[in-house]
């Protein structure tokens, strides 16, 4: 049997950081958000957090939140019930009675909020108390629960995915006095949870890439190495893979994975066919080979680099986000071809090579001003229109008028081709011998 693994390291400083606010929660109440990215960590922090403060005699509520529950009032009661109960205060049981009495009757919500905030008053003058949310936003509409929650004596920490629906999350980071940013864990901390030798540990490293300090990937990756049976115990010393060279996939469950089958069957045939690397340049062979046309494969492979699936690198060419990512879909692509095998002929025909995409050019120069240079660059990190409107103060109407522009003006089908053609530009003027 494979030895348990200390799989929570490297958040003292977020755990510290919401010891402090609970202390100041006791004089004024207090919101903490927590966002990052999937599979960061913040479920497991909130969880860590609850299980270390119990264990110190504060009073923690933990709401799952879940169902068709519009403002998240019947989760609430059930974890007051469950958690609260117990106290064997008179004034909390009978106002705890009285929200079930008001959630069954299903009218007369502002009576609903108004009786959340005297039992959540209450309970914030028994002493110190935590209320954890794990993704407030899973709420259709959690404002009222999340104010009346925020009472003196209460700490309120919820959690958010960091690609939140932008307009959403400005609503709770207005509520937040505070926001805690989760960032990747360190080496040496991932080290700890996983485990592994060395050779081991440096083959998940290549495979999982960015997500590497993720430790919700490297958990779930571990996982389902077991699952196949690839981790083996050495005698007296860390796990190994029994097969360091073959490759190493993300979970199906993984989020990159559910993006990618929220978006259709081509987005996964074009994930697989991008497995080494996909050249937009290539797009009308790949889309003959795909039986799609050429707009709709290159509207998806913009959607793809925009949900983080696909990456362009130094040389303007698509990848999967990491290679984990292009194991996981491979066996799952129907058409057995990969780049160079574009180029040799089928049954559908020999695919000819189209012409790269170059500038168009006019007698008056096609330069493009610093304001595009700018979005393009953003373009390449996979925001959206809006996204990228917030980091230059432009509005999401204004930034797609510009990407218009730059899609006329410079012969490209499509935003990634011009992120290419930038790269190219970049590289050109680099590579210019000097005057």
């Amino acid at each position: 049997m494979g030895r348990e693994q200390p799989r929570f390291k490297g958040r003292d400083g977020a755990l510290a950081v919401l010891r402090s606010a609970l202390r100041s929660g006791a004089q004024r109440g207090r919101l903490v958000v927590v966002r990052g990215s999937a599979g960061i960590g913040r479920t497991r922090l909130l969880e860590e957090a609850s299980r270390r403060w119990r264990s110190h005699g504060v009073r923690v509520a933990e709401i799952q939140v879940g169902g068709r529950d519009l403002h998240g009032v019947d989760v609430v009661v059930r974890a007051l019930r469950r958690d609260f109960d117990r106290l064997g205060d008179p004034g909390l049981i009978d106002g705890i009675s009285a929200l079930v009495r008001l959630c069954e009757a299903e009218d007369g919500f502002p009576a609903v909020v108004a009786e959340l905030g005297r039992v959540f008053g209450r309970i914030g003058a028994l002493g110190p108390t935590a209320v954890f949310v794990d993704d407030a936003l899973e709420i259709a509409e959690p404002a009222a629960l999340l104010l009346a929650a925020r009472r003196p004596g209460c700490l309120l920490v919820t959690s958010m995915r960091a690609d939140a629906e932008p307009a959403r999350a400005a609503e709770l980071l207005e509520m937040a006095d505070e926001v805690l940013d989760l960032e990747p864990l360190a080496d040496e901390d991932i080290a700890a949870v996983a485990g592994l030798d060395e050779v081991a540990l440096r083959a998940l490293r290549t495979a999982l890439g960015e997500l590497f300090g993720n430790p919700g990937a490297v958990l779930t990756a571990l996982d389902l190495l077991r699952e196949q049976g690839r981790l083996v115990d050495s005698v007296g010393g860390p796990l190994t893979l029994t097969d360091p060279d073959s490759p190493i996939a993300l979970p199906g469950d993984h989020d990159l994975l559910r993006r990618a089958r929220s978006l259709g069957e081509l987005a996964i045939r074009l994930l697989a066919v991008a497995d080494g690397a996909l050249d937009v340049d290539d797009l009308p062979s790949i889309s003959v080979a795909l039986g799609s046309g050429v707009v709709e494969c290159g509207r998806m492979v913009d959607r793809l680099v925009e949900n983080g699936l696909l990456v362009v690198d130094s040389w303007g060419r698509l990848r999967c986000a990491c290679p984990a990512l292009a194991a996981a879909v491979a066996p799952l692509r129907r058409l057995p071809v990969g780049r160079n095998a574009l180029r040799t002929p089928s049954a559908a025909g020999s695919f000819a090579r189209p012409a790269p995409v170059r500038e168009h050019r006019t007698g008056r120069s096609r330069a493009w001003s610093a304001t595009e240079e700018r979005i393009v660059e953003l373009i390449g990190t996979g925001r959206t229109n809006r996204q990228i409107g917030t980091v230059l103060g432009l509005s999401e109407k204004t930034v797609e008028s510009h990407v218009t522009r730059l899609l006329a003006k410079s012969g490209c089908r499509s935003r990634v081709g011009l992120v290419v053609m930038a790269n190219r530009r970049h590289g050109q003027a680099f590579n210019r011998p000097a005057a």
